[in-house]
């Protein structure tokens, strides 16, 4: 895999939390209702057809629930390429590095690790040289993290300023990867 190809990832991972969040926020508006989306439907494939019944996405509360599966995932397939454009780049996490991109790439390694034990509910993982205090800059302004409380708890994006910072997150690791590869 190419680093364009990396980038390419990362670009259709955040479309898709884009995407499952917007879906997220519609059903929890009701504009998706389970009487018109609780059918039973037949996908016609070429090697084989699906039948997906009614009754899973009965009430309101079980499709609002799946959406919030669908932000979970695609929110851990952002961590996932994220961390491996990195990766690709050559650049590895290093909890030692005084360097902002550097932090900025560590903190991404440590929100894939999350995810890597727990997609459904994401854990941090801290471990070694990373249980310290590691402080990014980030444009909304300073994020101080102590990833040695952190250990063992649910990730949550509020202990990183929320999803806007996620996606901030990703801003910063695609300029620093441009600036890094030329």
């Amino acid at each position: 895999m190419t680093l364009d190809d990396a980038l390419a990832d990362v670009g259709i991972a955040f479309l898709q939390v884009e995407f499952s969040i917007k879906l997220l926020s519609y059903c929890e508006f009701d504009r998706i209702r389970p009487a018109e989306f609780d059918t039973h439907q037949v996908v016609l494939l070429e090697q084989e057809n699906l039948a997906f019944p009614t009754g899973h996405f009965s009430t309101q509360e079980k499709i609002v629930q799946a959406a919030m599966v669908a932000v979970s995932l695609a929110l851990a397939g952002s961590a996932l390429t994220l961390d491996k454009a990195w990766e690709i780049a050559g650049i590895p996490p290093d909890p030692h590095s005084a360097d902002g991109e550097v932090k900025l790439r560590t903190l991404v390694h440590m929100v894939r690790c999350a995810y890597a034990h727990g997609v459904a509910d994401p854990k941090w993982e801290v471990h070694g040289d990373y249980r310290q205090v590691l402080e990014l800059n980030l444009a909304n302004g300073a994020l101080p993290l102590d990833l040695r409380e952190l250990h063992g708890r649910s990730f949550d994006f509020a202990q990183i300023g929320g999803h806007a910072s996620w996606f901030e997150i990703r801003d910063g690791s695609l300029a620093a990867l441009a600036r890094w590869v030329r």
